[in-house]
């Protein structure tokens, strides 16, 4: 997922729009004071070259067959770029968050982080819903994020 309105942040692309799952029945707006967790991917540059890595140790012809990497050598191929971390810190700040107020992984290409509904919104520019699902009608909250966008992080 990407992320929207990013403040200060120029040159932003509607990435995908999103409608509701199909036979689910749009509800009333989530309340706004509901505590929902944000899941924040960062740009993996250098996903290709894992990729590549994984098809030759998997392939019994290659000379590096059965030769795995490493959690840290995956880690390291994984991590978004110094810029990319940079520019979502700055934009988290902007919505008041520390560095003490989010995880990330180990690779630094994820950071979760939990919000109130209203300012879930605020940060995405999207109105979050509950969707339900018959015939039972079980609820959930689901963010109806009408344009996901991209910040510009660097992708090579």
């Amino acid at each position: 997922v990407g992320l929207a309105s990013p403040t200060g942040l120029p040159n932003l692309n509607v990435k995908e729009s999103v409608s509701s799952p199909r036979g689910w029945i749009q509800g009333a707006r989530a309340p706004a004071d509901h505590s929902i967790e944000l899941k924040i991917a960062l740009p993996q540059p250098n996903f290709s070259v894992l990729e590549r890595h994984l098809y030759e140790i998997s392939d019994p012809f290659h000379s590096r067959y059965g030769q795995h990497l490493s959690k840290e050598a995956v880690e390291e191929l994984v991590a978004p770029h110094a810029t990319s971390i940079q520019l979502v810190d700055e934009w988290l700040s902007s919505h008041g968050f520390d560095e003490g107020d989010f995880a990330r992984s180990p690779a630094k290409d994820w950071v979760n982080l939990r919000v109130p509904v209203a300012l879930a919104e605020e940060m995405l520019g999207t109105v979050c819903e509950i969707l339900r699902t018959p015939p039972s009608h079980f609820s959930f909250l689901i963010a109806s994020i009408d344009k996901i966008t991209d910040i510009p992080c660097l992708d090579s």
